[in-house]
């Protein structure tokens, strides 16, 4: 696993612990359905615990796909007061690979293990299934199904502090288990002190706003309101030194980033990944994995997108997205993927890439 990809693994997996997220979108109308307020309230609870609950655990995160299972385990440190310091261990890990997330921005709105709250339950049914046990602790468990009744997601939070003790995530035919995020161990924590690394400096990224995405589309971004298995826009950055854009989508459970920046991709910057070519003759670069990445290019803009989709899906995202194939001879400068770039923009730890290693 390369150190950029670390890094984005390492934010996703901790972003419900208090990372900031953009301001959530008004979500999609909902079914005719009524969500159980005991489900409703104990994700809530979750949501919020990080802000009130210190703690130090280990926590595994274990994603299936084409290629097999890939799992990474982290230990843990959060002050409810500070963030949360983040190391990966294990025969994987890259010795001394650290990170330090800074306690989150509420005034955006709630999250439960990195997906917004009000996506969550606008999306699916959330059932209330009373209490279990994991790793000694008394919980909670929450389903949340899909629109047929097929299972979505399991969620076990800790009766005693909140805290989302582990989540598992389903394909569409609700058996076929495509992510669980675990902790191991996990001991409350009185009270705790990081003394984390350096503030990192300010990137070029900025906020372009959801007000603002009528005039993108008319500059010839492509900006679709919504993409397969209900997944909503919901934020759009741009960084203002490339004038690469960054499109956010969510269901509540599963997340991904659209990355669109003006060019021709660069061959070079895709070695390794799998390469397919559409009906018309476009070519995909595809690489999976803890986030998994889709590369390509149509109409003079390069497409990456990132995100912990189930293979199937992915598949589906990719193809409502234009595919236009190169012309045979072509003079335009050609732009690499970016994605170090890419990873700096996902998660805090981008930013500790050389220090990494």
């Amino acid at each position: 696993m390369s150190l950029s990809r670390l890094a984005v693994l390492i934010g996703t997996a901790l972003i419900g612990f208090g990372l900031p997220m953009p301001a959530a979108a008004t979500p999609a109308p909902a079914a005719q359905r009524e969500d159980n307020p005991t489900a409703v309230a104990w994700l809530e609870r979750a949501a919020a615990a990080p802000d009130r609950v210190s703690f130090h655990g280990t926590q595994i995160i274990t994603s299936w796909g084409p290629q097999g299972a890939s799992s990474a385990m982290l230990d843990i440190v959060h002050a409810a007061s500070q963030g949360s310091e983040i190391s990966v261990v294990g025969p994987a890990a890259s010795p001394g690979a650290k990170a330090f997330v800074q306690r989150g921005n509420h005034a955006v709105g709630p999250t439960v293990d990195g997906g917004p709250l009000a996506l969550l339950k606008a999306t699916y049914e959330l059932v209330y299934k009373c209490c279990t046990d994991t790793i000694g602790r008394t919980a909670v468990l929450i389903e949340a199904l899909r629109a047929d009744q097929t299972l979505a997601a399991r969620f076990w939070i800790d009766q005693a502090t909140g805290l989302l003790l582990q989540r598992q995530l389903f394909s569409d035919d609700g058996k076929t288990m495509v992510r669980a995020t675990v902790f191991t161990d996990l001991e409350i924590e009185d009270s705790e002190f990081l003394g984390h690394l350096p503030p990192m400096a300010p990137g070029s990224v900025e906020s372009v706003g959801m007000g603002n995405v009528d005039g993108l589309r008319s500059q010839g971004w492509t900006c679709a309101p919504t993409l397969p298995s209900s997944l909503q826009l919901y934020d759009v950055h741009q960084d203002q030194a490339t004038k690469s854009l960054q499109f956010s989508y969510s269901d509540g459970l599963f997340n991904v980033s659209l990355f669109e920046q003006r060019g021709e991709l660069d061959p070079a910057a895709v070695a390794g990944y799998t390469a397919t070519t559409t009906a018309d003759g476009a070519r995909i670069y595809q690489r999976n994995g803890m986030p998994s990445y889709v590369v390509w290019s149509s109409d003079g803009i390069v497409y990456t997108l990132v995100g912990d989709l189930p293979f199937d899906t992915l598949g589906k995202v990719v193809a409502a997205f234009p595919h236009v194939p190169p012309p045979k001879v072509t003079a335009v400068q050609r732009v690499g993927t970016g994605l170090a770039k890419i990873a700096s923009w996902l998660t805090p730890m981008g930013a500790l890439s050389r220090k990494l290693g």
